[in-house]
């Protein structure tokens, strides 16, 4: 089953990456809409979302996310990264669940989570790591949050605007006519906007230790994610992208901490895999 998974998500990044840009927003986001009206009672917004509206939600806000960055259009590099992330995402308590990865072409500094296994890592990001360990290390932080379900809060609180915007009261009934509003699209740019600012700290403390967890059972250096965040310790205050993202992403000082905990007490050194990892990456580490 796992051998499987690994292959259908090497394949399945190639297709994101090429077939994002091209998909019609609107279409998707009527997907969206669609699936908030599902539920046969406004209940339904105060409840916990499942795995397929995980996805069909996700899909949604990819392609908001998608309407917004550019995709790096190089399979090569997408495929690396994917290859990367789903040795990583086996590890995680969701190991049949499929992930897709691809890289944003900016040089914006981030790494995006999307609900039902959409993962984004910028170009800009990418260029402060130094090896395959680094990447394993911030994709593993990425997957946690969504093996996790921290979107559930995220998507349980729109949906509960979504419903309060259409005036509708507890027990009343969904009906076409009362959700069809552009309250449903503003849900959509509510969860992209979430997952493009992070989550609280105490969720983004919970990614970075499952997060290190997968990273090391996937055979890498338990240093990763912690090289990854004393970069941006180290250079926070000299460069405006690693400064603005985190303002939006606090608790860099005590997650590095936490992690040169975890780091202290592993008993395996891993692999790092550099000369790969640059190898990989020429094409865009040349811009």
């Amino acid at each position: 089953m796992r051998r499987a998974r690994w292959a259908l998500g090497g394949i399945g990044i190639a297709l994101l990456a090429v077939g994002c840009a091209g998909l019609d927003v609107g279409n998707v986001i009527e997907g969206g809409m669609k699936l908030i009206q599902s539920g046969d009672d406004i209940k339904g917004a105060f409840t916990d979302i499942d795995e397929p509206e995980e996805v069909e939600l996700g899909r949604a806000v990819t392609a908001m996310i998608g309407s917004r960055y550019p995709l790096l259009r190089d399979e090569a590099v997408t495929r690396y990264v994917a290859l990367v992330g789903n040795a990583v995402a086996l590890q995680s308590e969701r190991p049949d669940m499929r992930f897709y990865f691809a890289v944003l072409d900016s040089p914006d500094l981030n790494a995006v989570a999307v609900s039902g296994g959409y993962i984004f890592v910028t170009r800009g990001a990418l260029a402060l790591m130094r090896d395959e360990a680094t990447l394993a290390g911030v994709l593993g932080h990425e997957v946690g949050h969504i093996a996790l379900r921290h979107h559930a809060k995220a998507i349980k609180a729109e949906k509960r605007k979504a419903a309060l915007k259409t005036g509708a009261e507890v027990g009343a009934s969904f009906t076409r006519a009362s959700v069809l509003t552009p309250a449903i699209g503003l849900t959509i740019d509510g969860l992209g906007e979430a997952a493009l600012k992070g989550f609280s700290r105490e969720e983004e403390g919970e990614s970075d230790v499952v997060g290190f967890r997968y990273a090391v059972a996937a055979g890498y250096d338990p240093a990763g994610l912690r090289d990854f965040l004393k970069t941006l310790q180290d250079r926070g205050a000299k460069e405006t992208a690693v400064s603005n993202f985190m303002s939006t992403h606090p608790g860099t000082e005590e997650r590095l901490k936490a992690q040169e905990a975890l780091v202290a007490k592993a008993t395996t050194p891993g692999r790092r895999n550099q000369a790969r990892f640059q190898q990989a990456l020429a094409p865009i580490q040349k811009r």
